[in-house]
């Protein structure tokens, strides 16, 4: 039980599991159906589908909930934002994907993983080869020897199957710590899988001394060299030209790489909802109209409760724990004196010093909790282990002896440092008074008591308890409909997408383009809560005008531009930049006798582009200014000394080049290392090899039609 109980006390950064290669894995089990899909019809139900099996939307909710569950307790965060949500839909779909296709291959070669396999990956014996998924947890560390302990992890597994431990835990808990669990011995399962295959395919790879010696050779020299380069914008396009039949058979040639998924492009406005200036001087009004109240009333928290957006903190908080616009007023101002109100941001501010201290910054307590079956006997065996406590016995020990929670019982009742602020007001108020060493009781609303004791104090620092009145200047319903109507009567006006534009420029409003926008696409742009408008556009026809979107805090009139089938990209859409690809190779022939017969010094008089690369080699990606050139990379190291080269067609235009210096590497050809750095080179090979797989079984991803 105790392990259910602060399960959630242990957040920690999810940089093994939802991070790196971990984003692939995915639970078992995802095809199973239930009753719910007969309440559907056909295809409705699926989410996508791959290699013709269809995933059922209740299944991968399900996984998608495991997801959560996991980052819920791993992050200490209850609630999943939008942002996150969105990523943690992504991550599990990548690991459906990655869990099939993997298992389908490895399946076919009688690859798996066993049951012992995954025991010993789990809680096994020799912690050693315990999968770090599992021993890089922080939940199954113990606290004692601050490493991981393999029966914290058995304890995990027997609570959530333990028939007591169900009676008392809340369903919603219980279900959250096995999707936990479920979640990480699936993840190491598929772990040790992809391990396997990796393994296999890595052996596979091998690199003889021929591929070796290429290696090491096109390494070996590096020169200095001196271009001159004409640029293919110099040339304009009227002097060559490119047929449609040129185009066509280019297009045809390339046609592969043409492939497209289904997409639209989108055009939009977005109207924030923001305050206006009306709003800003109605707040302004309100809050100078409290000032009186708030500097004279003896009922501080409830002045200052009824005003201000954030409740009254009734504790005394340090310099850090306050507002930067207010720190110098707190520790400089007198007793009851006020200070605003001030405008920060969208925010008006207004403060008031209600008591000044000095106490120490943090406490270290340790802790007893006493919970029995009714309120009488909790208080009553408090009442007798505090008796125990005053008469000199160590709270240590009682601690370990008599407390119900067991994880902190086993350090003697230590639960760590804590600031005032951190603490519940009716904890932090004692903890902050009370002598070292001298235990105090808290009932604890849930029911059960709490005993505490001071072990440690800092050095005491000044403290000030202040009273904060914070007013969120937002739109009024005046602003908003304002707002909304000036979006409206944009939707109306632009009765077609290609009316956008100048209605637009003529409002003073910006229009955004967003090109090949998918259908899974979460979110248009960087607004929050779009993902309506995009499901709208991929409704509606080209030229389509939407009605005002509503997306979290603003409003959103998209019009539908363009639209791509899925398959290949049209002819008409790829000969622009086949013609212009056509165009460039033409104008280089015709560029080639402007380079006749010239020097570089020549060139460089006639305007030509002239610059300097150091230290270029077969090897070397880019060339200075001229960017990526592998003509170059391919040409320069075997070219002469102070000879200009042939013409090169280059990426951005015709260029010739002069090598001046040469330099040999005197470092000797070693096979076996060369033959190590090129293997090394191949890390990434599995993710390649798990593309090609996801193309060889077809994956469809129908997520759009429910998320």
């Amino acid at each position: 039980m105790a392990t259910l109980g602060k399960i959630r006390n242990h957040g920690v950064l999810l940089l093994i599991v939802i991070g790196g290669a971990l984003l692939l894995f995915v639970l078992t089990g995802f095809f199973n159906t239930n009753d719910l899909a007969n309440f559907f019809q056909g295809n409705k139900t699926v989410v996508g589908k791959i290699d013709g099996e269809k995933i059922q939307y209740q299944d991968f909710f399900a996984l998608k909930e495991q997801t959560e569950d996991f980052y819920k307790i791993e992050s200490g965060n209850d609630a999943v934002n939008e942002e996150t949500g969105s990523r943690l839909l992504d991550e599990t779909w990548n690991r459906i994907v990655m869990q099939s296709v993997l298992e389908k291959d490895a399946d076919a070669i009688g690859m798996c993983v066993t049951k012992q396999e995954l025991k010993d990956l789990t809680i096994g014996e020799n912690i050693n080869n315990i999968s770090p998924i599992i021993s890089q947890r922080k939940l199954f560390v113990n606290p004692q020897t601050g490493r991981f302990d393999v029966q914290r992890v058995i304890q995990l597994i027997t609570d959530i199957n333990n028939a007591e431990v169900i009676k008392q835990a809340s369903s919603e808990q219980l279900r959250q710590m096995r999707n936990y669990w479920q979640f990480l011995e699936s993840n190491v399962k598929t772990n040790k899988l992809v391990e396997k295959y990796n393994t296999l395919i890595s052996k596979a790879l091998v690199v003889n001394s021929l591929e070796a010696k290429y290696a090491f050779d096109k390494n070996q020299t590096s020169v200095d060299l001196v271009y001159a380069m004409k640029p293919y914008f110099a040339v304009a396009d009227s002097t060559v030209t490119v047929s449609e039949s040129e185009i066509k058979t280019l297009y045809n040639k390339r046609k592969e790489q043409f492939k497209q998924d289904e997409a639209c492009d989108i055009s939009y406005v977005v109207f924030p909802v923001k305050p206006s200036d009306a709003d800003f001087m109605a707040a302004a009004e309100q809050i100078n109209n409290a000032k009186e109240e708030f500097a004279t009333t003896d009922d501080i928290m409830g002045v200052t409760n009824d005003f201000s957006d954030k409740q009254y903190l009734d504790i005394f908080l340090t310099k850090n724990d306050i507002d930067a616009d207010l720190q110098d007023f707190a520790f400089s101002g007198a007793k009851d004196a006020v200070f605003g109100p001030i405008l920060n941001n969208d925010t008006y501010k207004m403060a008031r010093i209600v008591d000044n201290a000095v106490s120490p910054d943090s406490v270290k307590l340790s802790m007893i909790i006493v919970a029995e079956q009714t309120t009488e006997a909790t208080r009553k065996k408090t009442d007798s282990i505090m008796n125990v406590l005053k008469s000199g016995a160590n709270f240590a020990a009682v601690a370990y002896q008599s407390s119900m929670d067991k994880n902190t019982a086993a350090k003697g009742g230590e639960v760590g440092w804590f600031r005032e602020v951190s603490l519940e007001k009716e904890i932090a108020e004692p903890a902050f008074k009370a002598a070292v060493n001298a235990p105090f009781v808290y009932e604890n609303p849930q029911g059960y008591t709490q005993i505490f004791v001071v072990t440690e104090k800092t050095k005491p620092v000044s403290k000030v308890k202040l009273a904060v009145i914070e007013t969120l200047v937002v739109p009024s319903k005046t602003t908003q409909a304002k707002i909304y109507q000036d979006a409206k009567q944009f939707a109306a006006e632009s009765k077609t997408a290609d009316l956008m534009p100048a209605i637009a420029a003529e409002k003073g409003y910006t229009l955004v383009p967003q090109p090949n926008v998918l259908r899974n696409t979460q979110n248009l742009g960087g607004n929050k809560g779009s993902r309506e408008v995009i499901r709208w556009a991929f409704e509606n026809k080209i030229n389509t005008v939407s009605d005002v979107k509503e997306c979290g805090n603003t409003l959103i009139v998209a019009g539908v531009t363009k639209k791509v089938k899925e398959g290949y990209r049209s002819f008409e859409d790829a000969k622009p930049s086949l013609e212009a690809e056509l165009r460039k190779d033409k104008k280089f022939v015709n560029m080639k006798s402007d380079f006749s017969g010239k020097t570089i010094e020549q060139l460089a008089a006639e305007n030509f582009s002239v610059d300097t690369v150091k230290s270029f080699s077969f090897a070397s990606s880019f060339a200075g200014s001229l960017g990526n050139e592998p003509a170059l990379a391919a040409l320069a190291p075997k070219a002469e000394i102070d000879a200009v080269s042939a013409p090169v067609k280059g990426t951005n235009g015709a260029y010739v080049f002069k090598v001046l210096t040469k330099t040999d590497s005197n470092r000797e050809f070693d096979a076996k290392q060369e033959a190590q750095m090129l293997k090394s080179q191949n890390q990434n090979i599995f993710y390649y090899l798990v593309e090609a797989l996801k193309k060889t079984y077809k994956v469809k991803d129908e997520r759009f039609k429910f998320f």
